[in-house]
């Protein structure tokens, strides 16, 4: 074996060794973070009336961020409503019963849990329909 041969096989090696502490790098330092905070969006918008299913997915911040071994849990201010949370932690759904009527002075609000390692809180307070108008009036005035 040449020099040149025994020179040209130390470079590679030292590049698969470069390549190596790279790979350990990447693997020791998890490329997704905690999340530090999530918001809610309603699905499919329905008004907040008995007989709905409420459905609202959640986005992580920072971008990238991704849950690992957080336990997730929601409660209502009602009694009547019992919202669930899937395995993800990022699906809420919200059944309301037939028949229920939000109470005016005190707005139904889900609250949203995770602990460990990313302790995150969030409220859901589904919104009143918004009215439709079913007429207008003009009056001049001049």
């Amino acid at each position: 074996m040449s020099g040149i041969e025994r020179n040209e096989i130390e470079r590679r090696l030292e590049q698969i060794e470069e390549t190596l502490e790279r790979i350990l790098h990447v693997l020791r330092h998890p490329q997704h973070p905690h999340p530090t905070s999530i918001v809610f969006k309603e699905n499919h918008m329905l008004p907040t009336i008995g007989g709905n299913t409420l459905v609202y997915s959640g986005t992580l911040s920072p971008v990238g961020a991704l849950f690992t071994t957080e336990t997730f849990t929601v409660t209502s201010n009602d009694p009547a409503v019992l919202p669930t949370v899937d395995a993800t932690g990022l699906i809420v759904t919200i059944p309301l019963p037939v028949g229920w009527v939000e109470n005016a002075a005190t707005p139904l609000a889900i609250t949203y849990t995770t602990t460990s390692p990313a302790s995150l809180t969030a409220t859901i307070t589904p919104s009143v329909p918004a009215v439709t108008p079913t007429g207008i009036s003009f009056v001049q005035t001049v």
